[in-house]
């Protein structure tokens, strides 16, 4: 099987910066990783529960019947724990890659009271104020983030049948499924 062929168009301000193309760390990684590209260069500050988007300096013209997967890098969560949106790119689209994600990681909160209008007596007159101390995230101007895994497309037939005859087919296939996801974990516990 030929590889296909993923032709990449840089950003104009970083056309001449070949770095920022998806590339491979070794030749037997699956996924290309793409770094950071803002356009003012600075870096992006994140503070934790915000979300955020990326742009990545690329735009790609991907080759009929295929399309690619943006992903984070093992990294990401574990290091950053960026909390990062699956991206599906179909072979048309034409736009600049975005990386997206939340910015999740380990907090600590408190809750601290202080007296209301620095005034301390009688009931009710304390405010309560919630604290979270975990740091921003820099994401800085080349750093790698993601990574994207090319994919060959399927197709599929869809077709329309009732509530009865799929639950025939389930019979008949011995499906035995009752839950909701993770159901399977509790297979032939009671």
């Amino acid at each position: 099987m030929n590889s296909p062929i993923f032709k990449f168009a840089l950003r104009e301000d970083v056309k001449d910066q070949p770095q920022f193309l998806p590339t491979q760390a070794t030749k037997t990684d699956t996924g290309y990783d793409v770094k950071a590209c803002p356009i003012d260069r600075k870096p992006i500050i994140v503070k934790p529960g915000e979300y955020c988007k990326v742009p990545l300096g690329f735009r790609c013209f991907i080759e009929d019947g295929w399309w690619y997967e943006l992903k984070p890098r093992s990294s990401s969560f574990v290091k950053k724990f960026n909390h990062t949106l699956l991206g599906t790119i179909d072979q048309d689209f034409n736009m600049e890659a975005h990386y997206c994600f939340m910015y999740l990681p380990p907090i600590k909160l408190e809750t601290l009271t202080k007296p209301l209008y620095g005034i301390t007596t009688g009931a009710g007159q304390y405010k309560s104020e919630t604290i979270y101390n975990a740091p921003d995230l820099k994401i800085e101007f080349g750093e790698a983030l993601g990574q994207i895994i090319p994919v060959k497309r399927q197709e599929m037939i869809v077709e329309s049948i009732s509530n009865e005859e799929i639950e025939e087919m389930y019979k008949k296939r011995n499906a035995v499924r009752n839950g909701g996801f993770g159901s399977s974990d509790n297979k032939g516990s009671k």
